[in-house]
């Protein structure tokens, strides 16, 4: 028997998600003994972009700086997307393995990492190298021909179809029907049965599996009941109406063995998943042993069991995943909510709810399918840059190009729209040719999902749609140019999708601070911060109980209201629903009643900043000038010991290894931008990462890190030498940071937020008279050098 399944609206999620976060600040506060702090004016989210091994490692870097001073831990939300991801699964799988922050980050960790860089096709040696590369031809070219199963089953099953309508058009009965009718009976329907049978023993066999089609098989049997009875029945008595008189022109043996084929095309079309066939497996297995190989039973960890309040500490201690995917919507499919719908949509996987808004959301531990999805699977989906649909990149001539040569890492999921607990019988080559002629819709029993950057590449706005107070977004995709796409796309959504006004301060336009201007070759600042305002908002009309006032129709009334029409705080409210003048006159009332009471919360702001509710701290892939020229020069003692390959691998050598005395004036990630200048935009394309590589963008990530939490380079150094001890800080403390950032005079300074001390020094509080003098917004203080 079937059990509807509930679909849920985004607020609710966001509410059940916001009460488990609650208790998680509480829980981490006991285990830390500290204070808890205020959830709903601290909620905080880190937000990590696409960008594949290079976003991967920039926010590897930059979120080891974060753990390093205890902040990290203090996030409510770790939303990614593609590249981004990967860091994200490190992290979830690492904490739910040792439930222990200090966990992360380990040298084997970090050298294991760094060694496999190049994650498609890894290897130390020539040797290795080429014995890697042909396995992934071998297994392109396996997926590619079974990719192919599809359109084959299709087209044979439309040719043999053919071969049989046109015997049985040209047929001339020869003998007494009721005989040929027996002889038919015996040789081809009781086989066939007894195929249904089997074929339903081994439905069932497979569901084990998860493959999902078995407890849905009968589906099956019912239609071929039905088929008999509708379609055969009749057939068979106009043919015992004829003569029996003529010539057979298809022989009755060979017509059942064409029947058996279609018959067997039908069935195995049953078992093409495209999941299965597609490059997904071979993604994520190399993303699962790049990333998680440390992490044992954990790397293949399943979505539903990332967060859970119970008593073991690993099922919380990580901030909750958001991981972001594209909803591909090239044919969407009726229904007034989907008028008027682009191509894609944000499509939400987590371990409570996944789904998207024009879908509803679903319970991920309950509704068959995401139950099952592992954190490697929802990671590669996440990152599926290559497919038919890709949202709003998405191409017809591209789709059929791309379905054909099977550059398909998109997945396909069961559809939220349809709500039934039952697991779904597909037949998979009409998939096939959904995504061939682009139409892939909502209104399918499966819908399919890619690369979150699709739609959104920053990861925010998903942190934007929970209002959190503070938000963290790296940006480590690809701008060689500084064009700032991926965040005006954010920008533009924010706005005409959520009523966020995304505004950066005077002094800290990104176009002005981050692009690198010709002069100089560097960047001014590698962040930049902006404040969040509701300018517009949509929401039910409730009563101060919290029910809901209902239209003509039974519907919920929902209240639209724009709050600065002209520029001003100036609230302007309009209601949604089919109301008469009564009701809506004593609507209104309740919903001027509602925008108040909203805008009290923040009555002791004056004008458009009692909109204000939230700080985007915007932080860019880049590289700032050094204060002194890098020391470049290898160890002579290194040169002199390597024989014939000496000086190549002291230089290679020199990006991992600096003289005390040279600390404070050169480090790794400068050397390799002198010989790569690109860096560290280099093209996306390039997922081959050697051990130099890589390490100059972590490192880069980490001196992000720093230079965002305020903190000297000097100071960076020691503290991450263990030489200083800096207390971990509270998300108070970093909101008020950035709050002061950008909007100082022209004569004040930024401030620093980090006090390193020394690890002999006793820890004692700074008086506020003791702070240390602040500087021009344009240096940080960052001494020797700076990035």
């Amino acid at each position: 028997m079937s059990v509807e399944r509930k679909t849920y609206h985004y607020e609710e999620i966001i509410e059940v998600e916001s009460e488990q976060l609650r208790e998680r600040r509480r829980r981490l506060a006991e285990v830390y003994e500290e204070e808890v702090e205020d959830f709903d004016t601290t909620k905080f989210g880190i937000a990590l972009s696409g960008g594949g091994i290079r976003s991967a490692t920039i926010n590897l870097g930059f979120l080891r700086t974060l753990n390093l001073f205890g902040l990290l831990r203090r996030a409510d939300y770790l939303s990614t997307v593609s590249g981004g991801g990967y860091t994200g699964a490190y992290i979830q799988a690492t904490l739910k393995k040792t439930a222990n922050y200090s966990a992360l980050f380990a040298d084997e960790h970090i050298r294991h990492m760094r060694t496999n860089g190049e994650y498609l096709i890894p290897g130390q040696t020539v040797l290795t190298k080429f014995g890697n590369t042909l396995i992934l031809i071998i297994g392109y070219l396996s997926s590619l021909a079974m990719s192919l199963f599809s359109p084959a089953i299709l087209v044979s099953g439309v040719l043999i179809a053919y071969r049989l309508i046109d015997s049985w058009i040209a047929y001339e009965p020869t003998k007494n029907p009721m005989e040929w009718f027996a002889e038919w009976l015996q040789g081809m329907v009781l086989p066939i049965l007894l195929g249904v049978v089997a074929l339903h023993f081994l439905a069932n066999l497979i569901a084990k599996f998860s493959l999902t089609i078995s407890h849905l098989f009968n589906v099956i049997e019912t239609t071929i009941v039905g088929v008999v009875l509708i379609v055969f029945v009749p057939v068979l008595l106009i043919f015992l109406s004829q003569e029996n008189e003529g010539t057979q022109q298809l022989p009755l043996d060979e017509a059942n063995l064409y029947l058996l084929v279609l018959l067997g095309l039908v069935v195995v079309g049953f078992f093409t998943n495209p999941n299965a066939l597609s490059f997904h497996r071979f993604y994520r297995s190399r993303l699962a042993r790049a990333f998680l190989a440390h992490t044992g039973k954990w790397s293949n960890a399943k979505l539903k069991d990332l967060f859970s309040l119970n008593d073991t500490v690993g099922d919380w201690i990580a901030p909750y995943p958001l991981i972001n995917t594209c909803l591909n919507l090239q044919n969407p499919g009726g229904g007034e909510k989907f008028k008027g719908t682009k191509a894609s949509d944000y499509f939400l996987l987590s371990p409570l709810y996944s789904g998207a808004k024009l879908t509803g959301y679903v319970s991920t531990p309950e509704f068959p399918g995401y139950d099952v999805m592992s954190l490697p699977a929802a990671t590669t989906i996440s990152a599926a840059a290559l497919n038919p649909g890709m949202g709003n990149y998405s191409n017809k001539l591209l789709s059929v190009l791309m379905t054909i040569f099977n550059a398909r890492l998109g997945y396909w999921v069961n559809n939220p729209l349809k709500k039934s607990s039952k697991h779904y019988v597909v037949w998979w080559p009409l998939y096939f040719f959904y995504e061939l002629l682009s139409k892939m819709g909502s209104s399918n029993r499966k819908v399919n999902i890619s690369d979150g950057g699709h739609i959104e590449n920053l990861g925010v706005y998903e942190l934007l749609r929970r209002r959190c107070r503070l938000i963290l977004a790296v940006d480590g995709g690809a701008d060689p140019e500084f064009l700032f796409y991926d965040l005006e796309n954010l920008t533009v959504r924010a706005r005409n999708e959520l009523g966020i006004e995304i505004r950066f301060r005077d002094s800290m336009i990104p176009e002005e601070v981050m692009r690198v201007r010709p002069s100089k070759g560097y960047s001014d600042k590698r962040f930049a911060i902006a404040d969040l305002y509701q300018i517009w908002e949509e929401f039910p009309l409730t009563d101060p109980k919290g029910r809901p006032f209902l239209d003509e129709e039974k519907e919920e009334v929902e209240v639209l209201v724009n709050y600065v029409p002209d520029g001003e705080l100036d609230p302007e409210i309009y209601l949604k629903g089919c109301l008469t003048k009564e009701m809506h006159q004593k609507y209104r009332e309740r919903a001027i009643e509602m925008v108040n009471d909203k805008l009290a919360i923040r009555g002791h702001l004056n004008g458009k900043e009692k909109l204000k509710f939230g700080t985007l701290v915007y932080i860019k892939s880049s590289v700032t000038a050094p204060m002194l020229k890098p020391f470049m020069q290898p160890r002579e003692e290194d040169s002199a010991t390597e024989g014939i390959w000496g000086k190549t691998k002291a230089y290679v050598r020199s990006f991992f290894v600096a003289d005390d005395t040279d600390q404070d004036y050169t480090y790794d990630t400068y050397k390799y931008k002198i010989y790569h200048p690109a860096f560290p935009h280099e093209s996306t394309a390039d997922q081959f990462f050697d051990p130099v590589q890589w390490e100059s963008y972590y490192q880069l990530g980490q001196f992000i890190g720093a230079d965002v939490l305020g903190l000297h380079s000097h100071d960076f150094l020691n503290v991450r030498s263990g030489q200083q001890y800096v207390p971990p800080m509270s998300i108070l403390e970093l909101i008020e940071h950035f709050d002061r950032i950008g909007v100082e005079t022209e004569k004040s300074q930024a401030p620093t937020l980090i006090r390193a001390r020394s690890v002999e020094e006793e820890a004692v509080p700074a008086k506020p008279e003791e702070e240390a003098p602040v500087q021009p917004p344009g240096d940080q203080g960052h001494i020797g050098y700076s990035m």
